[in-house]
């Protein structure tokens, strides 16, 4: 595990920095925390998912691919209702345009 004292050092960057980076890592799920309670210290650490870059972003776009796929189904679904609800609904109201409104 990295720990954040560790990566300022090697990356020769701000605390600020590396924690801007590592959130973004770790909303993407390419990083996981890892307690720190081996080193006597409590901290926390952070190792790459699944070993390596490159499997961690596989499981990340894998997971974004299936999330994009159950939204179209969702608006294709919304789509159908819809096409099959619209003659029933009434028509819009178009508000009037009187004085003092923005146009």
């Amino acid at each position: 595990a990295w720990y954040i004292e560790e990566l300022t050092a090697v990356l020769q960057t701000s605390k600020p920095t590396v924690y801007r980076h590592i959130n973004k890592l770790k909303a993407l799920d390419l990083l996981e925390e890892v307690g720190g309670v081996a080193d006597g210290k409590g901290r926390k650490g952070y190792r790459l998912r699944y070993g390596n870059l490159a499997r961690a972003w596989d499981f990340t776009e894998a997971n974004a691919q299936n999330a994009l796929k159950r939204y179209r189904e969702t608006v294709n679904h919304l789509q159908e209702l819809v096409e099959k609800k619209g003659s029933e609904l009434p028509a819009p109201k178009v508000a009037a345009r009187g004085r003092g409104t923005a146009r």
